[in-house]
């Protein structure tokens, strides 16, 4: 006898389902809800299915076909948990919590992790998009009120979905425990793509990955949305849950617990809900039923479900096999967008030898087969339903529509400040006007080019001109692809040049973005001390699938003092230098595993996660080449990392140093607080001065804690509010050796001094510059109010003990 459970309300295979036939016969469904049952009891036969979260159904057979049981949904388990908190709880004598001790006893054996090889099959289907859309985008949209009326009401009952991005994916993914390797090769993909002139689809592809990542329940905590959501069976579990048992089941002849769960706290990132526990030596999860707690320190968030199948495969050991995540977004009761995410795992194979050479190259490759097409039906585990397909069609038709080609193209100048013309976009439009000391008000006329002329070949440039100054600066950057790819396709493999003109801060590195936007006009710390700069770079830049990447370079610049700087001899103070002029070789080793990244062009955002960043970089400044007066040679090496702190939030930590031989003007030294434009892993300072400090010898530290409402979630009345604490520490420690302390030496370049006198730079004492900080995050759901402090040199010049800072941060 054979048949298929299926979900009343989606339509979808209900996994799990146990079907019973006697007290001795039974089976349950698979990943997909379909069963066969051998039985040799006389027709007619009364047909049981008990399906976690559904009706109970019974079903009259009068012979041996084919029979689909439809299961309606209901929520009666959470009652049961409900009624079950009227009684005191203790986690004494409690036969559900000694279970919890078992479950989590036999995580390592039970957990796919702690098998030497695996590789296994995969889909992923995900969703993204509206809920319940105005019905006057139905009706009153012109030329593309079509794309409103592709309805799916099925998926999430009692609501209507417009799906605005879909993304399927057939896989092989492989796992090995020694070396520890991870490899997924996508094989097959469909997607939706809008007009990549405004739309950056790989970034939303990377996003929505990033926010919908794989769970497990076996994990210690669940990463989701960008939060980490403390598994029921993790290490600690007892101390942030409580724990019933609610019912016994009987699948497949073995016996299960459902076990119920619920937070203590339930403001804490937590889930409630219920999973079934194998009753034998293994203790495994073979279902597991997960839901945001409404009373979450969670924003924007107002349905979270995530639903996980585990199987028996043929060794005994329960494999997940479907994982559903579902999330609904909105403000207050209103919803407004949603996510989902199913994947379904099929053929494990836990014995096979896996060729070395499957984990060479990055974790995640698309290697997709010819004939991979749009629309074109492969072999899903789930069909599509008929408002799925149709999403691929609407969104092409869509992108060939002038009336959404004219909104793109507004809502990329807002968003990314670019007016795109095609082969070439006029940009940033935050540059376009700045004002400065120096400059005066300084106007800027800039681009780049876009694939539409080349993704081998690009361009990026500017020319600027002060009001005040009434000198031309200029910019322009090219870079050409090595290995036939986009120069900006990870890996990627190009030669890049650059040539500038242009007044930079003191310390400050060359760049198209050079930190003088227009919202950088109004910083407290304005700077009236300038080099005039001219510099020419040449670069080459390879990365390997490993993502360790070496860079090779030559720069020559020449630097003039400007604005109210001075740089005058040590050895004859009323004698100004000749411009220093600078020509060097660097080398610069970076090593970031897993990194993930969104980008456009050659510029690059890593998206944070658990993994470091290292970097190493060799400078060797040639005397005499080019005009050069100065040769020096500098070592420059950070590490950074974000650590994931389960409960108690997140914190980001990064800590660098170098040394510089050689005999230099203190512009050449380390300035701190002088941020690069392609380092986004450098530690900021708030109350340092520009050009405070210089040193050939130095290191730096940073220490940042968002503890996402763990103490806060304590404390009567402020837990209502989703207050959130963060606080951190930046330290610095430097020293200038003695050949180029101005003090002295008469080689180098006097520290300029204001009008009394009083130096601007200083030569950091024993102990290091320490400001600490601390504040409240997630005020009204958007503002971020911290107040830094300045711990020690509080008695030199013009400097600011403390301050106030306000913010928005918008996070879930």
């Amino acid at each position: 006898m054979k048949g298929k459970i299926i979900n009343e309300s989606t339509g979808e295979g209900i996994a799990g389902a146990t079907i019973t036939l006697s007290p001795t016969v039974g089976t349950s469904s698979d990943s997909l809800g379909n069963f066969s049952i051998p039985t040799t009891l006389p027709f007619p036969i009364q047909l049981k299915v008990n399906a976690l979260g559904f009706r109970e159904s019974f079903s009259i057979l009068r012979n041996s076909q084919h029979i689909n049981v439809y299961l309606e949904e209901t929520d009666n388990l959470i009652e049961t948990i409900e009624i079950s908190r009227k009684r005191k709880y203790s986690n004494r004598n409690n036969p559900a919590v000694e279970l919890i001790d078992q479950v989590i006893k036999h995580k390592a054996q039970n957990r796919l992790s702690g098998i030497d090889k695996i590789q296994f099959d995969q889909y992923n289907k995900i969703k993204f998009g509206f809920v319940n859309p105005r019905p006057i985008f139905k009706n009153n949209m012109g030329q593309i009120k079509f794309f409103f009326q592709n309805i799916d009401s099925t998926s999430f009952p009692g609501k209507e979905l417009l799906t605005v991005y879909q993304e399927e994916n057939l896989a092989k993914a492989y796992s090995q425990k020694n070396p520890a390797n991870q490899k997924k090769i996508v094989y097959r993909q469909e997607k939706t793509e809008f007009d990549k002139r405004y739309v950056n689809n790989p970034n939303i592809e990377s996003y929505i990955n990033y926010l919908f990542q794989e769970v497990d329940v076996y994990d210690e905590s669940i990463f989701i949305i960008n939060k980490l959501l403390l598994s029921p069976i993790a290490d600690n579990a007892k101390i942030y849950y409580k724990y019933y048992i609610i019912d016994t089941l009987v699948q497949d002849n073995k016996s299960y617990i459902k076990l119920a769960f619920e937070p203590r706290n339930p403001e804490d990132l937590l889930f409630r809900g219920t999973i079934n526990i194998s009753m034998d030596e293994h203790f495994a999860v073979k279902e597991a039923r997960l839901k945001m707690d409404q009373q979450a320190n969670l924003n924007w968030v107002n349905q979270l479900d995530i639903n996980l199948n585990y199987q028996p495969h043929e060794n005994g050991r329960l494999v997940l096999v479907k994982s559903q995540a579902k999330i609904i977004f909105g403000v207050g009761k209103s919803d407004a967008v949603f996510g989902e995410r199913i994947a379904v795992n099929s053929k494990y194979d836990l014995q096979s030898e896996i060729p070395n050479t499957v984990f060479q190259g990055a974790p995640l490759e698309y290697k997709l087969e010819p004939d991979n097409q749009r629309y074109t039906d492969f072999k899903r585990p789930i069909a599509l339903s008929s408002t799925e397909l149709k999403t691929y069609q609407n969104v092409d038709s869509l992108n060939n529509t002038k009336a959404f080609k004219r909104l793109l193209s507004v809502g990329y100048l807002i968003g990314q400040g670019y007016h795109n013309l095609g082969a070439f976009e006029l940009g940033p439009l935050e540059y376009a006007y700045s004002f400065n000391e120096l400059e005066g008000n300084r106007i800027r006329l800039g681009g780049r080019t876009t694939d539409a002329l080349s993704d081998k070949v690009y361009f990026e440039g500017y020319a600027a001109y002060g009001t005040k100054d009434e000198t031309l600066k200029y910019f322009l950057r090219s870079a050409v692809s090595l290995n036939g790819s986009s120069v900006s396709t990870f890996p990627a493999h190009y030669l890049e040049g650059l040539i500038q003109s242009d007044v930079f801060e003191p310390g400050k590195g060359i760049g198209f973005k050079k930190g003088d936007s227009f919202f950088e006009s109004f910083r407290s710390n304005k700077p009236f001390k300038f080099l005039e700069t001219e510099a020419f770079r040449l670069r080459h830049v390879i990365e390997f699938g490993n993502h360790v990447s070496f860079t090779t370079g030559f720069t020559h610049q020449r630097r003039a003092a400007a604005g109210d700087l001075q740089l005058l001899s040590s050895a004859a103070p009323h004698s100004p230098i000749d411009p220093i002029v600078t020509s060097d070789a660097h080398v610069t080793f970076r090593w970031a595993p897993n990194e993930k990244f969104y980008y456009r062009n050659l510029t690059r955002s890593t998206i944070v996660e658990k993994y470091p960043v290292f970097t190493v970089q060799y400078n060797k400044g040639i005397p005499n080449f080019l005009d050069a007066n100065y040769g020096f040679d500098a070592l420059r090496a950070m590490v950074s990392k974000r650590l994931f702190m389960n409960q108690l939030g997140f914190a980001d930590i990064t800590l660098s140093g170098g040394k510089i031989w050689g005999t230099l003007p203190y512009p050449l030294l380390e300035m701190p607080n002088v941020k690069d434009e392609f380092d986004r892993h450098e530690v900021d300072f708030d109350l340092m001065r520009s050009m405070e400090f210089a040193a050939d010898q130095f290191a730096k530290f940073s220490f940042i804690h968002q503890a996402q409402g763990y103490f806060f979630n304590k404390i009567p009345l402020f837990k209502r509010l989703k207050l959130r604490e963060i606080w951190g520490t930046q330290l610095f420690y430097g020293q200038l050796s003695d050949r180029n302390n101005p003090y002295l030496s008469d080689e180098v370049v006097e520290f300029d001094k204001d009008e009394n006198g009083t130096p601007y730079t200083q030569i950091i004492g024993k102990k290091p510059y320490w400001e600490a900080s601390a504040g409240i995050d997630n005020i009204l759901n958007v503002l971020r109010v911290e107040y830094v402090r300045r711990l020690n040199y509080t008695d030199l010049p013009n400097v600011n003990k403390d301050r106030i800072r306000v913010s928005l941060n918008l996070n879930f």
